[in-house]
C-alpha cells in the first residue's frame, strides 16, 4: 500500500468540514477512457491536459468531471483511494505523468479482482489509525459491478456509485453523496 506521508494525511483529516468517509476510485473508464490501463505500453508521455500517450499511439484521457468529483469530495471529508484491477505500476505512472497522484491519499491497486479484500486492509489500516469507517461511509465508484457481490458479501452495504449507469454522471454522484454520506 502506498500512501501520502504521515503529515499530510494528519494535515489532510484536520481540514475536513465533516466526519471522515472513504472514497474508492476504480480508474479504467472511471476515473479515464481507456478500459484498460494494463493493456497499453509505458511508459507514457504527455499529451496536454488530461491525456497521455504511450509508444504505440494509444490515448488515454482523464474525465475532468471524475477530477472535480474527486476534489469536491476531498473538501468533503473524504479520504481518497484508488481500487483498481491493474498492474500496479502502470496505473502508478499513468496518474504520475497525469499529475494527478495526489488526489489519492492511498492506492490500492493490483493485478487481481480481489477488490474487497483490498478494501477490508485499507478499512482495517484506517482503524489501526483511529479512524473506523463504517461500510455505509464508504462510497465505492466504478463503471462495472462485477465486484460488487464480493464487496457487499464481506465489506457490507457500502455506497455503489455504478458510474454512467444507474448513475449517469458525476454531478449525480455528487447528489448521492450528499445525500447518503453527508447528510445535507
Amino acid at each position: 500500500m502506498e500512501e501520502h506521508s504521515e503529515n499530510q494525511q494528519n494535515q489532510a483529516l484536520r481540514n475536513r468540514k465533516v466526519a471522515p468517509w472513504l472514497l474508492m476510485m476504480d480508474l479504467d473508464g472511471a476515473l479515464w477512457d481507456h478500459l484498460d490501463i494494463s493493456t497499453v505500453s509505458p511508459p507514457y508521455h504527455r499529451l496536454g491536459s488530461g491525456k497521455i500517450g504511450d509508444n504505440n499511439g494509444t490515448v488515454i484521457t482523464v474525465f475532468p468531471e471524475a477530477l472535480e468529483f474527486i476534489r469536491w469530495c476531498r473538501e468533503n471529508g473524504a479520504i481518497t483511494s484508488t481500487l483498481s484491477w491493474n498492474y500496479k505500476e502502470y496505473a502508478m505512472e499513468a496518474l504520475e505523468k497525469l499529475g494527478i497522484m495526489d488526489l489519492f491519499d492511498y492506492h490500492e491497486t493490483e493485478f487481481s479482482p480481489a477488490k474487497d479484500q483490498r478494501l477490508l486492509q485499507l478499512l482495517a489500516e484506517l482503524r489501526a489509525k483511529g479512524l473506523a469507517i463504517p461500510p455505509e461511509r464508504v462510497a465505492y465508484v466504478d463503471d462495472r459491478d462485477i465486484h460488487m457481490d464480493d464487496i457487499r458479501r464481506n465489506v457490507g452495504n457500502i455506497v455503489f456509485l455504478h458510474i454512467w449507469k444507474e448513475v449517469r454522471n458525476y454531478q449525480e454522484a455528487r447528489n448521492i453523496i450528499r445525500a447518503r454520506i453527508i447528510g445535507e
